[in-house]
């Protein structure tokens, strides 16, 4: 459906050319979990693009739980018979007996409410998910795997000026909010132990505070309830002060790290994905949001929420960056093209 949005299709074609050697992709088959999740979705529209627009003969198998938001979700490639939906729980062993020679697994909740109201679902797919899918890449010859990891695995941190893939802070394994960042570093820990002992070709992708248009209606991150108050009108409100340093992430400039770890990156590796270039508080974030769309950004200190423990979270881009990585968006045109989409 976001085929429609010129802003949209001109991310797409700039993702595809911002990739180094993307031509490797050609004609291979891609399993991708969490089909549509806003980096999940943002993988397979761009395949489907460059099938469109550059007759790369990539063929796709799309997994996710619930058919009918498949189907709505990417309607624009409908016709197309390079695209499959495979209809699962990721926490279930495959079935599929294809040899992929990609698997990318993108699927999870990565948001504070879904870590609030259903912790134990959110660590499943991590884990139990990871496993499936790591064993099934075992059995296939020369097929990579890729796992969609985060920042919070770094945990808290605040000495430094940036967060580098060696470094490791404080996580509270006695609290129910740590269920997303130590599921994700024991599916690291099992992409590791796959590669050691069945010689699986697996790297991870640490992707930083990731945003933009195609984001999911569940999503309820500060950067999604900004920009839709902000489209609707409405003042942005912050409950805090705002003053969280992190590295925001067009999700375009996402994708084209993640695909740069799948084209170039070491075997057994862990990179972060930011732009170096667009680091801000919440606070400023949210300020750039309201003027993009002339709204007023107020604070309300008084109104309690649940906040994260991570009050700095600036990754170290240096390590994708020697494989290639360059990021295309500030962060001005990132909201803004963010904007654009979500109005549509």
């Amino acid at each position: 459906m976001y085929y429609n949005n010129e802003t949209y299709r001109e991310d797409l074609a700039n993702a595809i050319h911002s990739v180094n050697n993307y031509q490797q992709l050609n004609g291979k088959k891609f399993l991708v979990t969490g089909a549509t999740g806003m980096l999940g979705a943002f993988v397979i529209d761009m395949l489907m693009y460059m099938n469109d627009t550059e007759k790369a003969d990539i063929e796709v198998w799309a997994l996710g739980r619930d058919e009918d938001k498949l189907h709505r979700r990417f309607v624009s490639s409908a016709e197309s018979d390079k695209l499959h939906f495979v209809i699962q729980d990721v926490t279930e062993s495959l079935s599929l007996t294809i040899k992929f020679d990609y698997l990318l697994h993108f699927a999870g909740d990565g948001y504070p409410a879904a870590f609030s109201d259903h912790p134990v679902e959110t660590m499943t797919p991590a884990f139990i998910g990871t496993y499936n899918l790591l064993k099934y890449a075992s059995e296939i010859d020369n097929c990579r795997f890729m796992l969609a990891s985060t920042g919070e695995v770094y945990g808290k941190i605040e000495d430094r000026e940036q967060i580098a893939e060696n470094d490791h802070g404080y996580v509270d394994l006695t609290s129910f909010r740590s269920c997303y960042p130590s599921a994700k570093r024991a599916a690291e820990s099992l992409c590791a132990s796959f590669v050691h002992e069945y010689k699986v070709d697996a790297v991870i992708a640490r992707f930083s505070h990731v945003y933009g248009g195609c984001v999911s209606e569940k999503d309820n991150r500060a950067t999604a309830q900004f920009i839709r108050s902000a489209i609707d009108g409405q003042d942005i409100v912050l409950c805090s002060e705002g003053k969280q340093m992190r590295s925001y992430t067009y999700v375009a400039d996402a994708i084209i790290g993640a695909m740069t770890i799948l084209i170039a990156g070491e075997k057994g590796q862990a990179y972060n994905v930011a732009n170096a270039h667009s680091r801000v508080t919440i606070a400023e974030f949210a300020e750039i949001v309201a003027k993009t769309c002339d709204v007023n950004r107020r604070f309300d200190i008084a109104v309690k929420i649940g906040d994260t423990p991570i009050t700095f979270a600036v990754l170290d881009s240096s390590k994708i960056e020697q494989i290639g990585y360059v990021g295309r968006y500030s962060i001005q045109d990132g909201i803004a093209r963010a904007v654009s989409i979500m109005r549509g």
